[in-house]
């Protein structure tokens, strides 16, 4: 039974309006490319594994909670998805990496091997897999539950996959983990179905969802680098949208809209960050008449501090 689905990371969507806002030249353009071709791929595989687990069909009761985010002994720690069954909870490490995946152990490697052959070692998943078991069961265990926690690394289909040894910790592609949960068997039931269902419930409570806004901080970019003005929210063009009449239109697929604000007002709040003010949202907007931007900012997304200058806006509880 899904408890849980996964949404799109925060971090992704601020790393689109990131990519769109910092200009070609900039030094630090290709790494924030990068790094949105690192998320994209992460959250295909992980949508991947979750259009397979669809499949599951088991004897017994269980919950299937893509996307945690917990916090123990004040350390976060993020599960990409997790198995709840009467007697133990399944951590999912999903990875979609490129290339070939050679899989080594004693002691467990994973490296990637491209065409060519060459390979390298990359993060192992097996390690970031161990920390979560270790937090996830301090966290149960701060609850009064008793039940073993343990672990499954899955690859996107297309990833080859290579054990030049046998692992100790189960891998898979994607497509096989329906499989492997359908043919676990239960052992000893420690979890009735209520209690997987109320756990399932306090899991999904505890979710803290990490910010890693604002971006400019976070990657090191000044502000006033990102283009200024309103961005077309119905294209991926970076083209800033240009007043026609009463509306603004993209030059690029011809798109009009009378009030674009409000895709502005969240890219501020994910990239520059700190409090929004009239003349803050112009220079980010590239808005020239305070009044239209006075208008602008006097929406219910916006909570308003402070009155005429002094005047301050954050995101409504």
């Amino acid at each position: 039974m899904l408890m849980k689905q996964r949404t799109a990371p925060e971090q992704l969507k601020g790393l689109q309006a990131l990519a769109r806002r910092l200009p070609i030249a900039h030094e630090k353009y290709r790494f924030i490319q990068e790094e949105l071709y690192k998320q994209r791929a992460g959250y295909g595989g992980e949508q991947e594994y979750d259009r397979c687990m669809q499949e599951v069909r088991t004897e017994y009761a269980h919950a299937i909670l893509h996307d945690l985010s917990l916090r123990h002994d004040g350390v976060r720690f993020q599960l990409d998805s997790v198995f709840i069954a009467p007697d133990r909870i399944v951590v999912t490490e999903v990875k979609n990496v490129a290339d070939r995946i050679v899989v080594k152990a004693n002691p467990l490697q994973f490296l990637k091997e491209t065409p060519g052959g060459t390979r390298t070692v990359f993060r192992s998943p097996a390690a970031e897999l161990d920390r979560k078991i270790h937090f996830l069961t301090g966290w149960l265990r701060d609850r009064g539950i008793d039940v073993p926690v343990t672990g499954l690394i899955t690859f996107a289909h297309h990833n080859e996959l290579v054990f030049e040894e046998e692992p100790t910790i189960p891998i898979v592609p994607n497509y096989e983990a329906p499989s492997w949960f359908r043919n676990l068997r239960v052992e000893q039931e420690r979890l009735s179905e209520g209690e997987i269902r109320l756990l399932a419930d306090e899991l999904i409570t505890c979710d803290c969802p990490y910010s890693p806004f604002p971006l400019t901080e976070r990657y090191g970019i000044a502000p006033g680098d990102l283009k200024a003005g309103l961005l077309c929210g119905d294209c991926s063009s970076d083209r800033i949208m240009i007043r026609a009449g009463k509306k603004w239109k993209c030059l690029q697929c011809g798109e009009t809209a009378r009030t674009p604000y409000v895709q502005a007002i969240e890219e501020f709040f994910m990239l520059a960050g700190g409090a929004l003010t009239n003349r803050a949202f112009c220079e980010f907007t590239g808005v020239t008449c305070r009044h239209t931007a006075k208008r602008a900012l006097q929406h219910p997304l916006l909570r308003q501090t402070g009155t005429r200058k002094a005047a301050v806006y954050m995101f409504a509880d």
